[in-house]
């Protein structure tokens, strides 16, 4: 018998970035959820400059969760 598993998604919030922030995200891959991301750094936060720092805090804060049936 095999289980089938639940699809997986990435997730990220942004108060483990920068605290205080309420945006979350969430996206079928890595690649959509870092769209979203910049996307929202650039309008929400004035960040539109990438660090290789703030790169690595944002990849360390995405989470893989069980998509919402």
């Amino acid at each position: 018998m095999f289980k089938l598993r639940a699809p997986m998604k990435k997730h990220i919030e942004c108060r483990n970035v920068v605290p205080g922030c309420p945006f979350t995200a969430s996206a079928d891959t890595e690649e959509e959820l870092v769209k979203q991301v910049a996307a929202h750094a650039a309008h929400a936060h004035g960040i539109t400059d990438v660090t290789p720092e703030l790169a690595e805090k944002v990849k360390s804060a995405i989470r893989t969760e069980a998509a919402a049936s």
